[in-house]
């Protein structure tokens, strides 16, 4: 899978502009990374939601994600996923879009509490990549984080 960078939110003023700077990508094959864990590893394709994650420093062609315990500081926290229905692949650009707007809409809103637009929190994820679709990879997955660092527990229901 390939992931973007995190971006800052920009004014809140356009909602158009704040969901530019979700900072959304994709990755394929996902594998745990548990050195130093004492989370069991799951296989492959095995993120769900719930799983909190320690994926910062994680590059923009992920093979792996560490997962940790939620009662661990951690970086961020799966929160929602959807399947593309698409047969053919749509496209990188197609699937960044989607996820931004799958990640940063009712989603968002029902999780956290309040809208993506008048949260302090920011959402990213992963998407197919070609050759993750050829294998029949076909989920957006929704990560949350708090930018002003790592957290401790969920960040469900923080309505912030």
């Amino acid at each position: 899978m390939t992931r973007a960078p995190r971006h800052l939110r920009g004014l809140r003023t356009v909602a158009a502009a704040t969901l530019l700077c979700a900072g959304l990508s994709g990755c394929s094959a996902l594998e745990t990374l548990t050195a130093g864990s004492n989370v069991q590893p799951p296989g492959v394709f095995t993120l769900t939601v719930g799983d909190c994650l320690d994926d910062a420093s994680v590059g923009d062609q992920v093979t792996s994600v560490p997962i940790v315990a939620c009662s661990q500081e951690h970086d961020s926290e799966v929160f929602a996923t959807s399947q593309v229905t698409d047969s053919a692949f749509p496209g990188s650009p197609t699937l960044d879009s989607d996820l931004r707007a799958f990640c940063s809409g009712d989603v968002f809103t029902q999780f956290v509490g309040v809208a993506y637009t008048d949260s302090a929190l920011e959402t990213r994820g992963y998407y197919p990549t070609v050759e993750s679709w050829a294998s029949g990879d076909r989920e957006l997955l929704c990560t949350i984080y708090d930018p002003s660092g790592r957290t401790t527990g969920s960040l469900a229901g923080t309505a912030r």
